[in-house]
């Protein structure tokens, strides 16, 4: 029997009675409530240049052992230092966001979808509630 398409992009599909995102459906019967939340991830760029201050300091480490004087090492070290500090502060000032789509149902709040686009992920929040409003519009079933 088919359903009437309430939205469908990029692996979403919600009808007034199945939500599906990429390979899970979800009943909307069994979704509780429905928000888009942001999160911060780890920046990659940041990511890179705090191994690369680690290794640098890993470096001054293994220099100052082998040579046995620490002063020949110091600005190597705080060269590293230095590079690991302000991969930190890269972290803080510019984190990859991302917006997840999270149905809260009997079992629990479910991720159902993760994307670093913020309009895909609320066009599918009012889909859902919309699929909501649309079923309770609708008739009980009878049992018979």
């Amino acid at each position: 029997m088919p359903q009437e398409l309430l939205f469908e992009l990029n692996g979403a599909r919600v009808t007034p009675h199945i939500a599906t995102f990429g390979g899970t459906s979800y009943q909307i019967s069994n979704i509780g409530s429905v928000r888009v939340m942001q999160r911060k991830k780890y920046n990659p760029l940041a990511v890179i240049i705090f191994v690369l201050g680690l290794g640098i300091l890993v470096a001054a480490m293994v220099k100052s052992r082998m040579t046995g004087l620490a002063e020949e090492s110091f600005s190597m070290a705080a060269t590293g230092i230095a590079v690991v500090i302000g991969s930190l502060l890269l972290q803080l000032i510019w984190p990859l966001r991302v917006y997840v789509l999270v149905l809260r149902t009997s079992s629990g709040e479910v991720d159902a979808i993760v994307s670093r686009n913020k309009e895909f992920v609320s066009n599918v929040q009012k889909a859902v509630e919309q699929a909501f409003v649309v079923r309770a519009r609708q008739p009980p079933m009878s049992e018979t």
